[in-house]
C-alpha cells in the first residue's frame, strides 16, 4: 500500500512538471515577441503572433489523436517521447536563419505535436490515480503549469538580459532542458491500470450509449457548452500572452519589462490550483468557476486603466483568476466521464478549447494591425476579450439547470 501510494505521488509529481515544460515550450519566447519580428524583419504583430496560432492549432488536434487512444498507450511512454519531441524542435529554433519564417512555423508544429499528447493522456491517467480527489490531483498538476507559466518567461528575461542571449540561444538552453525533463518522466513514471478497480458507474450515466465516439447526445451538448466557457478564457490568455510585449513597449515605454510582468502573471498559478480544486471536491465546482471567470475578465479589463505603478496588480489578478480556472472546468469536465470516456472526452475537450484559442493570437496581432497599433487600440482589444470571458462566467450561473436539463450526472450523484 506504502509503496504503491509512493508510486502515485512521484507519478503525480513528474506529471507535474512535464505539465509545467510542456506550458513552459509553449511561452517563453513571448517575451521577445519585438525581437523575433526584427530578425525575420516582419512589420505586423500578426506576422509574430501567426507563429503561435500555428502551434496552438496542431496542438489542439493532437489532443485529440492522443484522448482517441489513451487507453491503447502507456502514459509513460507517449508523455516522454512527446515532450522529447518539443524539446527537440525547439532546440532547432537556434538553427533558424532570417529568411526562414517558414521554418519557424514548422518548427512550432512539431512542437505541438509532441505537447498535444499531454491533456489527454495525463489527466486521464492522473484521475485514474486519484479518482476520489480529481480536483486536488488536477490542481497539483496545475502547480508545474503555474510554474513553467510563471518561471519560463522570468528565465526567458534573465537569459537575454544578464547574459544577454539572443532569442535562439534561449530557445537552446530550453530545448535542452526539455530533453532532460523527457529522458527523467521515462523512467520515473508508474503506469495506472486502464480501470483502477470496479466502476460502479452505469453506462448511461456517463453519457456511453453510442453516437460519435460512443458517446450520447447530451454528453456531446454538455461538452459544448463547457467548450464555449473555456474557449472565452482560452482566446483571452493566448492573446494576452503574444501582445503583451507589444502593449507594455507602446503604451509604457519608460522601461516595462515583459518577462517580469509575465512572471507576476502566472506567479499565483504555482499555489492556487490545488487550493481552488480541493475547494471545489467539497464544495462543488459551478460556483467557483463563475466566480473566477468573471473576476477574470474584470483583471483584464482593469489593465486599460491603471497606471504603470500598478501594472503588477492586474497581471496578478489576471493570472490567480485564470489559473482557478482550470483545475475547476477540467475537473468538472471530468466528474461526469468514467475511466473508459475519460480520454476522449479531454482530447476533444482540449482540442476545442486549444483551437478556440489559437484565434486569439492571430485575430488579435490583424485587430491591432488594422487600427494602427495606437494605445487606444491595445485598450479596446483588452476592454473585447475582458468582455468575453465575463460572458463565459455569466453562462456559468446557468450550467447546472443545463446539465439537469440534459439529464446527465455524475458518478457520486449515480452512486447515491
Amino acid at each position: 500500500m506504502i509503496r504503491n501510494t509512493t508510486r502515485s505521488l512521484l507519478s503525480l509529481s513528474v506529471t507535474g512538471i512535464l505539465h509545467g515544460m510542456i506550458h513552459t515550450m509553449s511561452i517563453f519566447l513571448s517575451p521577445l515577441n519585438a525581437e523575433i519580428a526584427r530578425y525575420f524583419n516582419l512589420e505586423t504583430i500578426s506576422g509574430v503572433t501567426a507563429f503561435k496560432t500555428s502551434y496552438l492549432l496542431v496542438y489542439a488536434g493532437s489532443n485529440l489523436l492522443f484522448g482517441a487512444l489513451t487507453n491503447r498507450i502507456s502514459p509513460r511512454i507517449v508523455l516522454s517521447l512527446g515532450m522529447i519531441l518539443n524539446a527537440l524542435a525547439v532546440a532547432a529554433f537556434r538553427f533558424v536563419p532570417p529568411e526562414g519564417a517558414a521554418l519557424m512555423h514548422l518548427l512550432w508544429i512539431l512542437a505541438a505535436l509532441g505537447g498535444g499528447v499531454y491533456h489527454p493522456v495525463a489527466n486521464a491517467f492522473i484521475t485514474r490515480l486519484y479518482p476520489n480527489r480529481k480536483g486536488w490531483a488536477l490542481g497539483i498538476t496545475g502547480i508545474g503549469a503555474g510554474v513553467g507559466y510563471a518561471f519560463g518567461p522570468l528565465l526567458t528575461g534573465f537569459l537575454s538580459g544578464f547574459f544577454a542571449l539572443d532569442w535562439q540561444e534561449v530557445s537552446l538552453v530550453f530545448g535542452s532542458i526539455g530533453l532532460v525533463c523527457g529522458a527523467a518522466a521515462f523512467f520515473t513514471i508508474h503506469d495506472a491500470p486502464a480501470r483502477s478497480g470496479p466502476v460502479p458507474v452505469r453506462a448511461e450515466a456517463a453519457g456511453e450509449r453510442g453516437g460519435l465516439f460512443g458517446l450520447s447526445l447530451p454528453l456531446w451538448g454538455f461538452l459544448a457548452f463547457i467548450i464555449f466557457i473555456a474557449g472565452t478564457r482560452e482566446i483571452a490568455m493566448w492573446t494576452i500572452l503574444d501582445v503583451s510585449d507589444f502593449y507594455l513597449r507602446r503604451v509604457f515605454p519608460a522601461g516595462a519589462d515583459t518577462a517580469w510582468y509575465l512572471f507576476i502573471m502566472y506567479l499565483p498559478a504555482v499555489f492556487i490550483p490545488p487550493f481552488v480544486g480541493s475547494l471545489s471536491d467539497r464544495y462543488g465546482r459551478k460556483r467557483l468557476s463563475t466566480i473566477a471567470l468573471i473576476a477574470y475578465g474584470l483583471s483584464i479589463a482593469s489593465l486599460t486603466i491603471v497606471p504603470a505603478g500598478l501594472l503588477l496588480v492586474p497581471y496578478f489578478l489576471m493570472g490567480a483568476t485564470q489559473s482557478s480556472t482550470v483545475p475547476l472546468l477540467e475537473a468538472l469536465v471530468a466528474d461526469y466521464t468514467t475511466p473508459k470516456t475519460r480520454g476522449i472526452i479531454f482530447g476533444v475537450f482540449i482540442t476545442a478549447i486549444m483551437g478556440i484559442g489559437a484565434l486569439g493570437p492571430l485575430t488579435g496581432g490583424l485587430y491591432l494591425d488594422f487600427f494602427g497599433r495606437t494605445a487606444g487600440a491595445f485598450r479596446s482589444l483588452l476592454l473585447i476579450l475582458g468582455g468575453l470571458v465575463m460572458v463565459g462566467g455569466i453562462l456559468m450561473i446557468s450550467s447546472g439547470g443545463f446539465i439537469r436539463r440534459i439529464g446527465l450526472q455524475t458518478e457520486k450523484e449515480h452512486e447515491s
